[in-house]
Order: C-alpha cells, then structure tokens, then sequence
C-alpha cells in the first residue's frame, strides 16, 4: 500500500496539469469560485492521475476514471487498481493498493468548530468523552472515521458511530452492522496542523510507504 503526500501550493504548471484532467474534473475546478481552492482541486487530481497513471502503465491524461456507489472511484480497465485522494488546505492525501479497498483522509485542525458539542451528539459515548472539546483528537477520531466510509464506499452518515478509539493500526468494524467490513486504520505522518488516517480490508498491517510527489 502506497499513501502519497502530494503537496497542493504552488504548482510549476498549472495548466499543464489541468490538461490531464478528464471532462468531468474540469467542470469541477471550473465550479469554484475561489481561485486558491481550484488550484488545490487541480493540483491533487493531476497528482492523483500521476501516480496511477505509472501503476496503469498510461499517460496521466489517459487514465479513465468512473465513479461507483457514493462516489467512491474506480478505473475500469483496472479494477484490481484501488485508490482514495483526499485533501485540506494545501495538502492532499492519495493511497494505492491492489486488490483490496482503501479509503483516506486528511483534516486540517479547525479549532473555532464546536467539537465537544458534534462528539456528543453524534460520536459514541466513550469517545465523546475523550474528545472534550480537543480539536486534534476530535480531527484524529474523525480522519479515521472517513477513510472507513470511503474504504467502504458508503455515506457518511454510516459510520459517525464506528468504534474507531485505539492505538494504531486499529482494527474497526461496525458492531451495528450500518457499514459492512473489517477495516484496518493506520494514522498518516502528516503537519501538526493537520491530522490523517488511511484504512485497507485486512486483519494484519500491510507494508506501507508514504512518498511524496
């Protein structure tokens, strides 16, 4: 398993990378309004297209792209290829595996949200408790919690109440059933100001690596 850190500030050539876009990705970036924000959008999925485009054995711009249940995405020339990006700020998060579903997530610290009170209505109780009002852990709780849903494909919703408290590599799974699998959690070196998890289907911590583009 590969978790990329590709670092959205600042690009060499913006256009260039947009140029490997598909249609879809740029009427995205086309929809913000915020030129930083479309910079970042751009920057991530070029990079994104980079990485996968070596494991595919094509061209960044050639990597074709759809999109499942809830989003999550898939090549269909190879579905053996799993992929997650996330990102936040000027950081994004891409990871890579073959043959088993990943998800990932990256948050940056937003300590002016009301955590204590999100964690208490929505977080299970024990792990409400531990929050109490920390914007890292709420954010450290919280990445992990994504990269199941999006390992799994499913909504968020599904897995606000995942048990997901521990050391890492966590194994977590839904004891309610909302959200089917098994997800190993593992928590991504990443800014202090940023907290990041990544989750795979397995039982035993894979090998990993953590590149930078």
């Amino acid at each position: 398993m590969e978790i990329w850190r590709i670092p959205t500030a600042r690009p060499a050539d913006l256009d260039g990378m947009a140029s490997w876009l598909d249609e879809h990705e740029r009427a995205r970036a086309a929809n913000f309004t915020d030129a930083a924000a479309r910079r970042r959008f751009i920057v991530s999925h070029a990079g994104m297209r980079r990485v996968l485009g070596r494991r595919m054995g094509v061209r960044p711009g050639e990597v074709r792209i759809a999109v499942g249940r809830h989003g999550k995405p898939y090549a269909p020339a190879r579905p053996d290829v799993q992929w997650n990006l996330s990102h936040s700020g000027d950081l994004a998060l891409l990871v890579v595996a073959y043959g088993r579903s990943v998800g990932v997530d990256v948050e940056r610290l937003r300590p002016e949200l009301d955590q204590a009170a999100f964690a208490r209505r929505f977080f299970p109780a024990g792990e409400a408790e531990f929050v109490d009002g920390s914007p890292e852990r709420f954010a450290w709780l919280w990445t992990r919690r994504e990269a199941c849903v999006k390992a799994a494909g499913g909504r968020l919703a599904q897995g606000l109440r995942l048990p997901v408290n521990g050391p890492s590599p966590a194994l977590v799974r839904d004891p309610a059933g909302s959200l089917p699998g098994t997800w190993l959690v593992l928590d991504v070196p990443v800014p202090p100001e940023f907290r990041a998890a990544a989750a795979i289907s397995a039982r035993t911590p894979p090998t990993w690596t953590n590149p930078t583009i």
